[in-house]
């Protein structure tokens, strides 16, 4: 192992799925992803970026994966493509939380950035606003979401 593990998820490849297909461990500077079967195996054709640490793993929307890293927010399609969202400049996601159909990250800018799925839940879509805080952002939590709705307010 590359170090000391730092965080460890557990994801399913589909909503529906009864069992959880792989175990994604976190270190300083990699990510390591095990699927789980009949034994537990590394995996590296994934989608997932290996080389940096991970900040939060989602299984979004349907049948989709969601890796958020320092450099970027990851959306992982059941076919494999990916669609990459990056903060650009000096900057770099700090924190992120993710729900089934939500995800708000924090920049070390102390600025929230919150994406919703499509209603198609193939595109992972930016809010328009930004919502800068005045003091470091030590954690996030989105709300439970109420039960006949998609998503929580944002």
């Amino acid at each position: 192992l590359p170090g000391k593990p730092n965080a460890v998820w557990t994801t399913k490849l589909n909503r529906n799925d009864a069992f959880d297909a792989y175990i994604i461990v976190s270190f300083l500077n990699a990510t390591l992803v095990l699927s789980i079967g009949e034994t537990v195996e590394e995996v590296t054709n994934t989608g997932f970026l290996t080389g940096t640490t991970t900040l939060c793993v989602q299984q979004i929307g349907e049948d989709a994966l969601l890796q958020v890293h320092p450099q970027g927010v990851r959306h992982i399609l059941a076919d494999r493509r990916v669609n990459e969202w990056r903060p650009g400049g000096n900057l770099f996601i700090a924190k992120a939380v993710a729900v089934k159909w939500q995800v708000l990250i924090a920049l070390n800018s102390q600025e929230l950035i919150y994406f919703e799925l499509d209603d198609s839940g193939q595109i992972l879509v930016e809010h328009p606003v930004r919502r800068q805080m005045a003091s470091t952002i030590t954690a996030l939590s989105i709300a439970p979401v109420p039960q006949d709705r998609q998503v929580s307010r944002f």
